[in-house]
């Protein structure tokens, strides 16, 4: 980026005055945040990270998207998102009614790490598309389902969020490059080596807040890679099958004993004891305490 422009972060280019409320989860390289925002116009010179931003409300009025020489003037309807790319392209907004919005901030460098560890072999080339307007069904349910966790207070947990961000930046690798990708083709499942080793990591560490680094960096691959073949091998998720083992303690924990309730949520790595009633009863079907009682 060249010296003579001022670059910002794409979190500072909407002043905080201007934002009604607002919400965010990090994940690596990955910031996810949840805008309500009043009228405004606002510009940037350049950008220092990626930022791809999804309309969620309804009954938006005139959006103004300008990207360097491309502009969107027109309609905002739920779902419709802009990618601005980080480089020395001038950037421009205006916006008519209070908007709801995701914003997705990607950090650059974390972008060719995650290509270069799936095998992007243009990895040192890579450039987004800037995009003034779109639609993508996907990315829309990942933009729900991110402030689906900020409003349940991270209820499904470290793990959750970083497989969400894992997609996300997929995604956007596969589909928003100007020059398209041929990923790395991995064999089927992780072997039971590598699975027993991950395993046995997390039956020891059920209690803490595991994330998927640290799962990845036994198995030794790339957190991308490792979440890929652990499903391929447990039919699960890294971040469903570690909630299925805290549940299935929490249950002999409650079979075994009088132990205060809040004390086997934390036990089992719950954030607390309403966090373990949550998953418990949509997973069990009833509440701990019925369970303990039944």
């Amino acid at each position: 980026m060249s010296s003579n422009v001022q670059a910002l972060h794409p979190s500072k280019v909407i002043p905080q005055e201007w934002v009604v409320s607002h919400q965010s989860i990090q994940a690596g390289g990955l910031i996810v945040e949840h805008h309500f925002e009043e009228p405004a116009e606002v510009t940037a010179p350049a950008l220092t990270h990626h930022m791809l931003t999804i309309t969620l409300s309804h009954g938006n009025t005139r959006q103004v998207t300008r990207l360097g020489r491309q502009e969107y003037d027109g309609p905002q309807p739920p779902g419709m998102f802009f990618l601005a790319a980080a480089d020395d392209t001038p950037c421009r907004w205006a916006w008519e009614s209070v908007d709801e919005a995701i914003m997705f901030v990607v950090d650059p460098l974390h972008l060719q790490v995650v290509a270069a560890e799936n095998g992007y072999g243009a990895a040192e080339r890579l450039e987004l598309k800037k995009l003034t307007s779109g639609m993508d069904p996907l990315l829309e349910m990942l933009a729900k389902q991110y402030l689906a966790e900020m409003q349940q207070e991270g209820l499904g947990g470290r793990l959750y969020c970083e497989s969400l961000g894992n997609l996300f930046l997929l995604h956007l690798l596969r589909n928003y490059c100007h020059q398209p990708p041929k990923f790395r083709q991995y064999a089927a499942g992780l072997g039971d080596k590598r699975l027993k080793r991950v395993l046995a990591y997390i039956d020891a560490h059920l209690g803490e807040n595991i994330g998927l680094q640290e799962l990845a960096t036994i198995a030794g691959l790339s957190q991308c890679h490792f979440s890929e073949m652990f499903k391929q091998s447990l039919g699960a998720p890294p971040y469903r099958y570690v909630l299925l083992q805290r549940i299935e303690r929490a249950k002999r924990y409650l079979q075994q004993g009088d132990l205060p309730i809040n004390e086997i949520a934390l036990l089992c790595g719950f954030a607390d004891q309403s966090h373990l009633t949550k998953h418990f009863k949509k997973s069990v079907g009833m509440t701990p305490r019925t369970f303990r009682h039944r």
